[in-house]
């Protein structure tokens, strides 16, 4: 807080610090001058703001190309500002060789971020990369973008939320041409593979890496190409929306068209399943017509007295928090409603000409109103209504709030007051979310866990958890980390005196070392049936764990050479190179043989080491938990004439909980 004046004529000057945007202020007393009278009187004075604004219609972009020798940027800084109320279009895309591109485009209301890093002809799953930011974002307010990537770190934030990302692998996104499409991209684009469409609403401040895109366009610098039809303001006509707050709300609008022909048209959105949307009672009593929502599906129902209800559907998955256009006609006896384009249409079912009566309910319908079209079981319609029209006359939403046109309750006019619950995800491990205008759920089939959030695992965390429950050997899904993160993991539980829980590999089977070059030896690396994460649980948890390693050898070492050189090794978990062969004790450097003093030559600690012309094993038993499992193992010694070489992994095994 800061302190304001003690009396009516002095003045209390406060500086915010530091500097904010905003669309409204709201000050809240925290207290009164004791010995005064209680008032306030208060100015606000602005900073000076700079504004560069375009207007891209739909089929218009600006493409930038800059000199190479002059900008060669260590990192990429795209900022700006932009207002829609399309769903979706292309912000930016910068393009290279190979099926590389960064793109930046409005899909639904949400901000997706693309990066492809890889080629074209040999993609790779982790050359690919998209990030979601925002939701409900054309809604005509001014969000905020900011994009900054070094080398494979990216940093993306959409209004104060930021994603940071890091690539893997070595290949940076600076690595593309030098243009730059903003609005849309450019008909010659090499890499573009997926479905787009240009970009309509304003930019405000573009700027990239410190450049005023929007500043040199306006100057028509040679830096900067306008396709299409670009202006430099932004006076695209408000669309004013009206947002029906509770199953209470309506808006009672009355006819303004002709008889001969009946049409209203308007746009909703909302997340819930079901609601009334429209209706109206025909003249003379003749019955009425109902447009609801029912499970995500727009239902025209007709009411005739001594007929049978009339129904048509039309639409599908409307409850998805986009804007929906929906357009009702009747003439004759004829009554068509169509959806997004998608028409269904009701004939030759109803009794005479429709002659509808003379006011339309939009969202509910007042308490006193008792026509047989205002008592849906589906309760009122909670979501947001714009562009509504009666015979092809829009109706002024301001001019219902001033009371000038028809009457309504519970409304909020000139805002959409829809808010996305799923936006971020309370729901874990990959439930699905959905949500209602007040609430969400989570789904949680198929993930193995329960619960409103499912957070509650379905499964055990141990095989000795199995084991007291009485379960017999076999394959079982634990998940060692409980409600933690990391989903299950399928293992086999071995019921033997004690629960040993075994984790698999893909390479069970006899491995033979071929002659390889001993400065480069390709490694085998091994592939478990759980993640690092989940085998780190597993290995966490349990009291201990071993994995044995059994090795066929004919004149092939395993040991270092006297001056310490490694021939063979194997790699663990956390990606670090050991060289001992057996125990739990690293400092050991002894195989199994030389643990128990029973090698075929008693110089060495391995029977392979001994360097003999003939076969000869031996077999390690790793058990020090810390490293385990094993993920690669390289044999070198294999390279010399006559030498030969083979050895199986057997799986992880732990004990104990």
């Amino acid at each position: 807080g800061f302190p304001g004046n003690t009396n009516a004529d002095s003045v209390v000057h406060y500086r915010l610090q530091p500097p904010f945007e905003a669309r409204f202020l709201r000050f809240l007393p925290l207290g009164w001058n004791p010995k005064g009278r209680i008032g306030m009187r208060v100015e606000v004075y602005g900073c000076v703001y700079r504004s560069e604004m375009v207007n891209f219609d739909g089929k218009s972009s600006l493409l930038y190309t800059f000199n190479q020798d002059t900008m060669n940027p260590t990192k990429d800084v795209f900022s700006l500002k932009f207002k829609t109320r399309q769903n979706g279009g292309i912000l930016l895309h910068r393009e290279g060789q190979n099926g590389k591109h960064i793109t930046l485009k409005l899909v639904k209301g949400k901000l997706i971020l693309l990066l492809n890093s890889g080629s074209a002809n040999s993609p790779s799953p982790d050359a690919s990369v998209t990030l979601t930011l925002g939701s409900l974002l054309d809604d005509q307010h001014w969000h905020h973008v900011l994009i900054e990537i070094l080398n494979t770190h990216v940093s993306f934030t959409v209004d104060r939320h930021t994603h940071h990302f890091q690539a893997k692998g070595e290949s940076s996104y600076l690595d593309l041409d030098y243009e730059i499409s903003f609005g849309g991209i450019p008909g010659h684009g090499k890499s573009v593979v997926f479905p787009h469409k240009n970009f309509h609403g304003c930019f405000e401040n573009l700027c990239y890496n410190g450049v005023d895109i929007i500043d040199l366009s306006k100057k028509h610098k040679p830096q900067i190409l306008i396709m299409g039809n670009v202006s430099f303001s932004c006076s695209y006509p408000q669309t004013v929306p009206v947002t029906f707050l509770t199953s209470r709300s309506y808006l009672a609008l009355p006819d303004i068209s002709g008889k001969d022909k009946v049409s209203v048209t308007f746009q909703f959105r909302t997340w819930n399943r079901a609601g009334l949307l429209l209706t109206s009672q025909f003249q003379h009593e003749s019955g009425a017509f109902t447009l609801v929502l029912h499970d995500g599906k727009l239902k025209l129902s007709v009411l005739q007295p001594g007929r049978s209800a009339r129904d048509v559907t039309a639409g599908t998955g409307l409850n998805d928090g986009q804007w929906h256009s929906v357009s009702l006609s009747a003439k004759g006896s004829h009554l068509n409603v169509m959806v997004d384009g998608a028409a269904a249409s009701m004939a030759h079912f109803l009794s005479g000409q429709i002659d509808l009566g003379d006011n339309y309910y939009l969202g509910g319908c007042p308490s006193n109103i008792s026509s047989s079209g205002c008592g849906s079981s589906l309760g009122g319609f909670q979501g947001c209504l714009r562009r509504i029209s009666i015979g092809n006359k829009a109706v002024d939403p301001v001019s219902v709030q001033q009371g000038a046109l028809g009457s309504f309750r519970d409304l909020l006019i000139d805002s959409c007051g829809l808010t996305d619950r799923c936006l971020p995800s309370f729901c874990e491990h990959e439930g699905e979310c959905s949500q209602s205008w007040d609430s969400f759920s989570c789904n949680c089939a198929h993930t193995g866990y329960a619960g409103a959030t499912c957070h509650s695992s379905l499964y055990k965390q141990s095989c000795e958890a199995h084991k007291y429950r009485g379960d017999s050997s076999g394959l079982y899904y634990i998940d060692s980390d409980g409600s933690g993160p990391l989903g299950p993991a399928l293992v086999y539980c071995n019921m033997t005196d004690a629960a040993w829980t075994s984790v698999q590999h893909n390479g069970s089977h006899l491995a033979r070392v071929k002659s390889s070059n001993e400065e480069n030896p390709p490694p085998v690396v091994f592939k478990y049936r759980a993640s690092m994460d989940q085998l780190q649980a597993i290995t966490n948890r349990a009291n201990r764990c071993q994995q044995e390693l059994a090795f066929h050898c004919k004149k092939s070492r395993l040991s270092p050479h006297h001056d310490g050189t490694p021939v063979s090794w194997w790699v663990g978990r956390t990606n670090e190179t050991h060289t001992y062969w057996g125990g739990s004790l690293p400092d050991a450097q002894k195989c199994t043989c030389g643990l128990e003093g029973n090698c075929i030559d008693s110089q060495y600690y391995c029977n392979c080491d001994a360097d003999r012309n003939e076969w000869t094993s031996d077999t390690v038993v790793l058990s020090c938990k810390e490293h385990l499992p094993v993920t690669r193992v390289v044999m070198t010694d294999a390279g010399r004439p006559h030498s030969e070489a083979a050895y199986t992994l057997g799986p992880l095994l732990c004990q104990g909980d």
